[in-house]
């Protein structure tokens, strides 16, 4: 197995191994090298850690067949993590999530990530078992190891060109802000309030997801005014029609709502002509009012384009963790960024968030999430918590499913009857 690439985000580093092939023994097809070699090594990975690969002949043969019924030739990889040099490091909780091109997965659909604890004496940890026919494409594995957001830890990461280039145009006076961006940060009993401002160049947001291009090309915002951003306030202070009632990242009114101070010209003396010579010339742009996601959702999204580093807190269920963990930049719910990388189409960023749920999930909180509005919307959310779910069930877990399927009979949650019928069948082994 040859590492083809290794990409470094703020939080992870993803490996990329194509699997080494040569010619099959039967005459047509391909075998992996390493078959009967028993466990071979990759490289040194990341900050010290390497993979391992198995190769045998699969077991059962007829299980890949060709469109006339034909058996192939197949193999059966597993293949393993090593912690290797970082055994011993106080990484605490690390994911590690499995994608493969040209391979077939017996056991599951979706690769579910698994949770490694660092410091940890323990042996190779068993990933994922897969099956390559011999008539295959050449396989890719992809393999991505995150830290906790709790634990602080900033990997390098280069500047990006265009960052480079727009903050080289400030040297010689360019306005480095165009855009300004109006989104709501509270949650009253039936509307969303209080819209703050975000202020960014709409250059260095450009050309990640063909959605979020459109922010700057539809709506009428090429055609709209510019206007002083300093001074532009929002026309609506309210919105009734949000669309996710359990953002994490809308504050509750009762939780101090702040004061909302609107400064006209008619409340600034007007004598001063210096003083309003500088309130006209602020910085000029575009306005863009955001009516379905978070201030503190976007503030990181921005963020996270800048920088390519994201802060995920923890979940609400964990209820108040403690923590001496400094961290910075921008905090934002994984779910609500989960939610808003799904829609602009940022997989990369939808990745991190579903790693930051994952390595959430615990027995204290698992029955709220997976039966949570959230959950019923993505499949890829439900099928890794049922999965969580029926690995370690308990006692209690089902206790608090009978609570749960109560609650679904009396309507309480309709939208989770899909959630407890996949639990059931996953319990019963259908």
């Amino acid at each position: 197995m040859e590492k083809n690439s290794e990409v470094w985000t703020p939080t992870g580093i993803n490996s990329t191994f194509n699997l080494s092939l040569q010619p099959s023994g039967t005459g047509s097809g391909h075998r992996p090298t390493a078959l009967g070699a028993g466990i071979q090594y990759t490289a040194i990975c990341g900050l010290g850690w390497r993979f391992a690969l198995r190769v045998d002949q699969q077991s059962t043969p007829t299980m890949v067949v060709d469109d006339a019924g034909n058996t192939i030739e197949s193999f059966q990889l597993q293949l393993f993590f090593d912690p290797y040099l970082i055994r011993s490091a106080s990484y605490g909780a690390v994911t590690l999530t499995t994608q493969v091109e040209h391979l077939i997965s017996p056991s599951q659909a979706v690769e579910v990530p698994i949770t490694y604890n660092l410091p940890s004496n323990a042996s190779d940890t068993h990933l994922g078992t897969y099956v390559y026919a011999s008539s295959a494409a050449a396989p890719s594995i992809s393999i991505t190891l995150t830290f906790a957001s709790a634990l602080g830890l900033t990997l390098p990461h280069p500047l990006e060109k265009r960052m480079e280039e727009a903050l080289e145009e400030t040297l010689t006076g360019k306005e480095l802000m165009d855009v300004k961006f109006y989104a709501f940060s509270r949650r009253g009993s039936e509307s969303v309030t209080h819209p703050l401002a975000l202020f960014a160049n709409s250059h260095l947001l450009r050309g990640f997801s063909e959605d979020l291009d459109a922010l700057f090309t539809e709506h009428g915002f090429s055609e709209s005014a510019i206007v002083d951003l300093d001074l532009h306030e929002p026309e609506d202070r309210t919105f009734n029609d949000y669309g996710y009632d359990s953002d994490s990242d809308l504050e509750s009114e009762a939780d101090e709502p702040a004061p909302l101070v609107k400064v006209s010209f008619s409340d600034v003396e007007t004598g001063d002509k210096e003083q309003s010579s500088t309130r006209s010339s602020g910085r000029k742009g575009r306005v863009i009012v955001l009516k379905d996601t978070a201030f503190q959702t976007w503030k990181a999204l921005i963020y996270y384009l800048y920088t390519r580093r994201v802060n995920f807190r923890p979940l609400k269920s964990e209820g108040p963790l403690e923590t001496d963990i400094t961290v910075r930049g921008p905090t934002c719910s994984p779910k609500s960024m989960y939610r808003l990388a799904d829609k602009l189409g940022l997989e990369d960023l939808q990745a991190l968030a579903l790693a930051a749920i994952s390595s959430r999930l615990s027995e204290t909180n698992i029955l709220y999430e997976v039966f949570s509005s959230f959950t019923s919307v993505y499949p890829v959310i439900r099928d890794l918590e049922v999965g969580v779910l029926t690995s370690n069930f308990s006692d209690k877990a089902s206790e608090g499913l009978l609570e749960m399927t109560q609650k679904i009979c009396d309507g309480e949650k309709p939208y989770c009857a899909e959630t407890l019928t996949m639990i059931i069948r996953k319990m019963g082994g259908k």
